[in-house]
């Protein structure tokens, strides 16, 4: 009888393990989908946001009512397509973070299936809860920093840092003329400005801020 019963509860265990990892293994997939399309949509914000601040300098000096009637129309046009995009986005996010929350609840039962003993849920609780410490503590700083950039940087910064999987953040070191993080090689332009300083420069690829090699 106890061996039917042991064998009846591993045979539960591995039904939850199966059916985990089946959610783990769609859920990936839909987030490297959403945040494809995420990144697209970001990077088409920005190019709309710089469009809407060229026609907005334009409408400030223009000559007659027909260049000011012509650009306003123009500008309306961009400032409902930001709308609509981040509206999209918007979009997007939610369904990234449900299917993050559906990833975590999922990676949490297929653990607990599989748990040896009650000592290492412990140890694993533990280390979880000085995780959430440190992370507490490291997002103290982050938004420090984040308090003392350009707005438009800041907001860059904090859409990568909801999309990345990288454990470094947003941020990435140049590694042998290409991003840290994606490897995409990067163009002469783009290096010259990250080892001056002058300017803040993003991968064109994943978007993460770009750092000098630190053996530069």
């Amino acid at each position: 009888q106890d061996q039917r019963a042991a064998q009846k509860e591993l045979s539960e265990l591995a039904k939850k393990s199966r059916i985990s990892e089946e959610i783990i293994a769609k859920t990936r997939t839909d987030m490297s989908f959403n945040e494809a399309e995420l990144r697209r949509l970001y990077k088409k914000l920005d190019d709309l946001e710089e469009r809407k601040a060229e026609r907005s300098a334009r409408l400030f000096a223009a000559k007659n009512d027909d260049d000011h009637r012509s650009l306003k129309r123009e500008l309306d046009h961009v400032e409902r397509e930001i709308r609509d995009t981040q509206r999209k986005a918007d979009d997007t996010e939610s369904r990234i973070e449900h299917s993050k929350s559906l990833f975590q609840k999922a990676e949490a039962e297929l653990s607990a299936s599989t748990s040896a003993s009650e000592g290492e849920r412990k140890k694993a609780q533990e280390a979880e809860n000085n995780s959430a410490g440190r992370l507490n503590e490291i997002n103290k700083v982050r938004d420090s920093y984040l308090s003392r950039l350009d707005d438009r940087i800041a907001q860059h910064y904090i859409r990568v840092a909801k999309i990345t999987r990288s454990p470094n953040g947003p941020i990435c070191r140049v590694v042998e003329r290409a991003c840290g993080n994606c490897r995409i090689g990067l163009s002469p332009q783009i290096l010259n400005n990250i080892v001056r300083g002058k300017s803040i420069e993003f991968c064109p690829n994943c978007s993460h801020v770009l750092l000098p090699n630190s053996n530069a």
